[in-house]
């Protein structure tokens, strides 16, 4: 176990457990915040693929076992990431770096008890596309060699933060829109074991700034990811 001191912020889905148990077989994860407020726009954004998708990573990603965050450390769950609690949690288990995984909007409080060990991780290219859904909005855009997954220094502007890694999720014949998420999680595994690796020697990230400003993008309505699924599929069928 390397012993740089990691707190996760995040969400409780399938693709976050896992992403949670393989860094945490690698790193030192004293603690995790759970967020369990969610966004409700005034528009339908579900889709029944993605129920399929949510299987297909219970599945695939966690092999059908019921996994807890608490099995892996101290855990508590909190309305908002921002509250005071959080912050509390945080400030008592002083941790060498944050990392955030589809949480809202960080704040100061927040982000001022670890400025230069805060991470974020964003399942798009913010240099093209910021917010929310974005491999979907690339999707939907026809954009397929901007599905990108990025690891980034967080900030108080959304996705705005220096650029530690990104990589390409890759697309081959067999590929299949609900296994977007699980490619993007294990891609974002990838690059957060190989930054807290040179965290871990180097005592700080290696980051860029970012070269232009992507558009914001916000939820997804369920009719525009019917065409993102048809797109998808052309796309693959071309491969």
């Amino acid at each position: 176990m390397i012993n740089v001191k990691v707190i996760v912020l995040t969400t409780e889905t399938p693709h976050h457990l896992y992403f949670v148990k393989e860094v945490s077989s690698i790193f030192n994860i004293i603690g995790i915040g759970v967020e369990s407020k969610s966004l409700k726009p005034p528009f339908k954004t579900h889709h029944t693929f993605e129920d399929e998708r949510d299987h297909y990573e219970v599945k695939k990603l966690l092999d059908e076992k019921k996994v807890n965050f608490e099995d892996f450390c101290e855990t508590k769950a909190f309305n908002d990431i921002n509250d005071r609690g959080c912050v509390q949690f945080i400030e008592n288990l002083k941790p060498d770096v944050i990392i955030t995984f589809g949480t809202g909007l960080i704040k100061n409080p927040l982000i001022n008890l670890c400025p230069n060990g805060f991470i974020n991780l964003h399942g798009g290219d913010p240099e093209y596309y910021r917010g929310l859904d974005t491999n979907m909005w690339a999707i939907y855009n026809q954009e397929f060699e901007k599905l990108i997954v990025t690891l980034h220094r967080l900030n108080s502007k959304l996705d705005d933060g220096e650029i530690i890694e990104r990589a390409q999720i890759s697309l081959d014949k067999n590929s299949r829109i609900i296994k977007l998420r699980s490619e993007n999680t294990k891609i974002c595994v990838k690059l957060t074991l190989s930054a807290l690796s040179s965290f871990n020697q180097l005592g700080s990230f290696i980051s860029k700034p970012q070269k232009r400003k992507g558009l914001y993008f916000s939820f997804m309505p369920s009719d525009l990811k019917e065409v993102c699924i048809n797109n998808f599929e052309q796309h693959i069928q071309k491969l």
